[in-house]
This record gives structure tokens, C-alpha cells and sequence, in this order.
């Protein structure tokens, strides 16, 4: 192979941007692909199924429109659960060789990210796990900038499939949206939450982890003590592990309920198999607390123009219902 190449789908461009940083420290050359822009979705959508679920379309997009720019390396997140995303690697793989495309691609994930990018980089286990650590830090940082409780304004609440939930160019910017309309978006799918389990631990037992069988088992999933209670709460709603992020949603849902959030927002991919089963509890929870929530469906037919409107319109309802209250609490 010719000088390596790297690159890696959008997820984010913060997210991005500090996975592209964490690389390079690693004396990797990447290669982002171009923004996720009408293109990239055309291109994701004529090689994939029409009922695979829309981040597939995107992200294998972002790998044609990488390869186009001379990319050879591409790397693919892999969530090691019951989700078809687990797929997604092998099945982009078999396309992209289809168009006659050569490259290597890994799939990544918590259990493989350091021996893949010690194989990359050629760099010690302990140089790339230090780079992991660091790299979680930050992406902490950035969230917890990001993501603040208010008691100022109206807050929003954010669930969903988190790659729908984290990639502002799949959903349309709407955290920016919510902004503009005077209200405080909180997201709770975002990538900080779900590395807490390995940022943790110590190298040499994070190292022997690393290559030990993945399955998903929800009593593992890392939570604060403060989301403890509603993680074994949302437990009596199911019988076992979803995959996704489903199972995180339901107890993400129900601390947002503890909060007494004003509104919540349920955003998935049209067709996602974890959201639409975790669906009728969501909606459950939401009656019983009162709590209004639009759930908004994404793929390729989606329009911006129809997202604002019903966002615009869930966020005056909201405003309505506030404002009777406090006449109510007035008089």
C-alpha cells in the first residue's frame, strides 16, 4: 500500500473533529470526508437497500465521496450489540469492492480501537490507550459545554438513536433550531455517555477487555448514581437487552421525567428496529408524566421545510401550556 490514508464517517463536528485531532496525535494521516451534503446522500441511498436504516445510507456516502479523494483506510464504528449497525461494516465492505473501490476497512468499537490504531499507527499499546483517555476527556468536556440544565428557559429534552441524535447535518441542525426558538435543547444521546465505561478503568485491565467476547447486557451499562435508580426502573419495562440505544433511552427518558423537562423530542432513523420497539414505552412514560414529546422520523424523504413546521409548532404548544399554568398558578 502507498502511504496510508485515513478516514471515517461524519459523526458530529465536534465529535469529528476531536476523533480526526486523537488520530493524527497518533501520527495518522485522515482525510475527512467531504460534508454530508445532498450528494452524499444520493450516493448512500443508490447502493443500499431501500428499507436500510438512513445513517447506513449517509455513512456509506461519506465512504464513496472518501474513496473518491484518494482515501485507503476507512474506519467504521461497530457497536458490538443487537442493532443491524453491527452489520453495517461487512455489508459497506461488499458494496464498495462491488463499485471497484480498493481500500481496508476495520470496524471499531470499544473493544477493538486500540489494537486497531496500534496496527495503524505502529505506535505502543500505551501511547494509543493514552490518546484513547485523552480523547475521552475532551469529548467530556465538549458535551458537558454543550449540555446544560436550565432554569431560565423552557428545556427540551433529546432521545434517540444517537448518531441521528449527534450528526447536525442528519437532523437537520435541531439543537440550533430549538436555540432560536428560546428554548434549552438537552441531548442525551451523545458519545461521552456511552464511552464511560472505558474511561474508567485502569490500562491493564481496560487492555484485557479489550480482547475478551462483546455482548450487550444492560446491568453493565454504565450509569451516575443519579440515573441508577431510573436504569433499574426502566429494567421492569423490558426482558432483556433491545441493542441500539434503546434500553439507554427508556432510563434517559424516565431521569428526564425526574427533571420535570418541558417537552421531549424522539429522534430516530425511519425504520430503526431498537427505537420503534422501545416506542409504546416512551410514549407511556410521556402520558403518565405529562410530559408533550414529537418524534420525528428521519431518512432520504424527509423535508426541512415540514421538520421546522412541526417543530415551530410542538415548541408554541409547549409555550401555551407554560404560560395557562402559570395563570392558573396565579389565580
Amino acid at each position: 500500500m502507498n502511504e496510508r490514508i485515513v478516514s471515517f464517517p461524519w459523526m458530529g463536528r465536534g465529535n469529528t473533529y476531536l476523533i480526526k485531532k486523537t488520530f493524527e496525535s497518533l501520527g495518522l494521516k485522515v482525510l475527512l470526508p467531504p460534508p454530508i451534503s445532498e450528494r452524499t446522500v444520493k450516493l448512500g441511498v443508490r447502493h443500499s437497500a431501500d428499507m436500510m436504516c438512513f445513517p447506513y445510507k449517509v455513512t456509506l456516502g461519506n465512504f464513496i465521496e472518501a474513496l473518491e479523494k484518494g482515501v485507503n483506510t476507512l474506519l467504521m464504528y461497530d457497536n458490538c450489540g443487537r442493532c443491524r449497525q453491527r452489520h453495517y461494516c461487512k455489508i459497506q465492505d461488499f458494496t464498495l469492492r462491488k463499485l471497484g473501490y480498493e481500500f481496508e476497512l476495520y470496524p471499531i468499537s470499544r473493544h477493538t480501537m486500540i489494537p486497531v490504531l496500534k496496527k495503524l499507527s505502529g505506535k505502543s499499546y500505551l501511547s494509543v490507550f493514552k490518546a484513547y483517555r485523552r480523547f475521552s476527556r475532551e469529548i467530556g468536556d465538549l458535551d458537558r459545554k454543550r449540555y446544560a440544565w436550565s432554569s431560565a428557559r423552557l428545556n427540551i429534552g433529546l432521545i434517540g438513536e444517537i448518531y441521528t441524535c449527534c450528526e447536525e447535518r442528519v437532523n437537520y441542525d435541531i439543537e440550533r433550531k430549538l436555540k432560536k426558538l428560546g428554548v434549552n435543547p438537552f441531548n442525551t444521546s451523545i458519545l461521552s455517555d456511552f464511552m464511560k465505561k472505558d474511561t474508567s478503568v485502569n490500562p491493564v485491565s481496560m487492555l484485557r477487555r479489550l480482547f475478551q467476547k462483546s455482548d450487550e447486557v444492560m446491568e453493565e451499562h454504565p450509569v451516575s448514581a443519579e440515573k441508577h435508580k431510573n436504569m433499574e426502573e426502566a429494567k421492569k419495562y423490558l426482558n432483556g437487552p433491545v441493542g441500539g440505544h434503546g434500553f439507554e433511552n427508556v432510563f434517559n427518558l424516565l431521569w428526564l421525567r425526574d427533571k420535570r423537562v418541558d417537552g421531549v423530542l424522539h429522534l430516530l432513523p425511519l425504520s430503526c428496529m431498537p427505537e420503534t420497539t422501545v416506542e409504546p414505552i416512551i410514549n407511556h412514560i410521556c402520558q403518565e408524566a405529562d410530559i408533550p414529546i414529537l418524534r420525528l422520523a428521519i431518512d432520504e424523504t424527509n423535508s426541512e421545510a415540514n421538520i421546522d413546521t412541526r417543530v415551530e409548532t410542538f415548541i408554541e404548544l409547549i409555550k401555551r401550556k407554560r404560560k395557562a399554568h402559570e395563570v392558573l398558578a396565579r389565580s
